[in-house]
């Protein structure tokens, strides 16, 4: 195409200018004026035999996947990318730079491969116009799809919700579903109802607590303390989840466990992949791209719906995200809209630190392995502290931070990416403020426009929720 063909023209460009140095330094045996032009032609023929093989003796070196530069003319360019990804201070996003041992000593070996052209093709293309072929609706292995409710009573959410995204997504794929619910108390009927609106799918419903008094009485000491100061009282005997400690507790529960616990939860462990959605996200049409193959053939650690969703301001909690996180904090954090990932700059002084726009909560992708790594894990525990049921930090503070601080170039915003959902959640689409739902709410919306946007699932959901 016309983007390859620049790329060769490029490399050939460079192949001349390169024969120009070289014969700018090669000394030219003039014979005398005297000499016949037949003579000069053979020297000439000579003279280009000679370029060739000063040529082919040059040095290469590899970057990354065979992505093959000259050292003779792009080591400032090395430096740069070196230093680029020694500053991402992952290993995730660092790449492996070495230099060849040996000169080239024919000339297949100083000609630029198929898959070198390929390879910078790609890096050039990183971002929203990545022209990386892209598996249409393949299964990846370990990928599960994940929500949350409180109980019961937040059932028919959960269950129109994992409905639509079976029709928009899910039956292409068939991926596990995982709900989890700080209540089991679900009728029976109800889950053989979803089950079978979304069969073959795998569903499992999972509780996320061990009984709330159980998880008070199993708090060490200090953080019991400053829980029953936080509920004003002496005794947790009459609290419950709809206590108010200062705030719901059952809300804050959903937040600890959202951004802490999560990561760790033995229902989770054999997924490598978390397909994230709220149980009040309602996909309002087929999904023409795989968000979740994109993702994982990028090798993302987060691919986000929506960003920013508010930011993280307060001074305490801003001290405390870079003392958890190796005396570290990101400032001017913001959406390279070129590449379409995240980008920031990071500061190791506690002068520098700075307000911090987060990730919209109610639907991503996140690399699991990513967010169980020590120093991830452990730093949100850090954050967490001695507060039970704080909402501090909340999922979006726990998505955002680890990401921002460690990859950012592996944060990918799906509309940046080419993924346009429409995934309704409060009243808009994906999440976007200049896109409110016309009619407003998604029941409504749902009985002007299902049968033609979205027939598969006007003919197999229910649609009552979303007033």
């Amino acid at each position: 195409d016309n983007r390859l063909q620049s790329i060769i023209l490029k490399h050939n460009k460079t192949y001349r200018m390169r024969l120009l140095e070289n014969r700018a330094n090669v000394a030219w045996p003039i014979k005398p004026v005297a000499l016949m032009f037949g003579v000069i032609f053979a020297f000439s023929a000579i003279f280009n035999a000679s370029l060739t093989t000063i040529y082919n003796s040059q040095r290469w070196m590899t970057f990354d996947d065979n992505l093959l530069l000259s050292t003779s003319s792009d080591r400032s360019t090395t430096a740069v990318l070196t230093e680029k990804a020694q500053s991402a201070g992952d290993e995730i996003a660092n790449k492996t730079i070495s230099h060849s041992s040996e000169a080239s000593t024919t000339p297949e070996e100083t000609r630029i491969a198929p898959t070198e052209i390929k390879a910078e093709a790609e890096e050039i293309a990183e971002g929203k116009d990545a022209n990386k072929e892209i598996p249409n609706f393949k299964r990846y292995d370990k990928v599960v799809i994940v929500t949350k409710i409180h109980g019961p009573h937040q059932w028919d959410l959960v269950e129109q919700s994992m409905c639509l995204l079976h029709f928009a997504y899910n039956h292409k794929v068939l991926y596990d579903i995982v709900i989890f619910t700080a209540d089991m108390n679900i009728p029976k009927e109800k889950i053989e109802s979803l089950e079978k609106s979304i069969a073959p799918a795998k569903i499992s419903i999972v509780m996320d607590n061990i009984g709330f008094q159980e998880e008070i009485a199993a708090l060490s000491p200090a953080k019991r303390e400053i829980f029953l100061e936080r509920c004003n009282v002496t005794n947790p005997v009459n609290l419950t989840w709809w206590s108010n400690c200062p705030t719901r507790v059952a809300y804050n529960w959903q937040a600890e466990f959202r951004s802490v616990r999560i990561w760790e939860h033995p229902a989770l462990e054999e997924y490598k992949y978390m397909l994230w959605l709220d149980s009040d996200g309602f996909p309002s049409r087929p999904w023409e791209k795989d968000p979740v193959a994109y993702f994982i053939e990028n090798k993302g650690v987060i691919m986000f719906d929506n960003f920013p969703q508010g930011q993280a301001r307060e001074g305490h909690i801003l001290k405390q995200i870079f003392k958890s996180f190796n005396d570290t904090t990101a400032c001017n954090v913001k959406l390279n809209k070129t590449k379409g990932h995240l980008q920031r700059t990071l500061f190791h002084d506690e002068k520098q630190i700075c307000n911090m726009p987060l990730i919209h909560g109610f639907m991503h992708i996140t690399d699991l392995d990513f967010y169980r790594q020590p120093k991830v894990i452990n730093g949100l525990k850090k954050l967490l502290g001695n507060c039970f049921l704080c909402r501090s930090p909340d999922d979006q503070l726990a998505v955002t931070i680890p990401a921002v601080i460690y990859a950012p170039e592996k944060s990918l915003d799906m509309r940046l990416h080419g993924f346009d959902l429409k995934v309704y959640h409060n009243m808009h689409f994906d999440g976007k403020g200049n896109e409110k739902s016309k009619p407003p709410g998604f029941a409504r919306r749902w009985a002007e426009f299902a049968s033609k946007d979205f027939p598969s699932a006007a003919n197999g959901c229910k649609v009552t929720q979303g007033m």
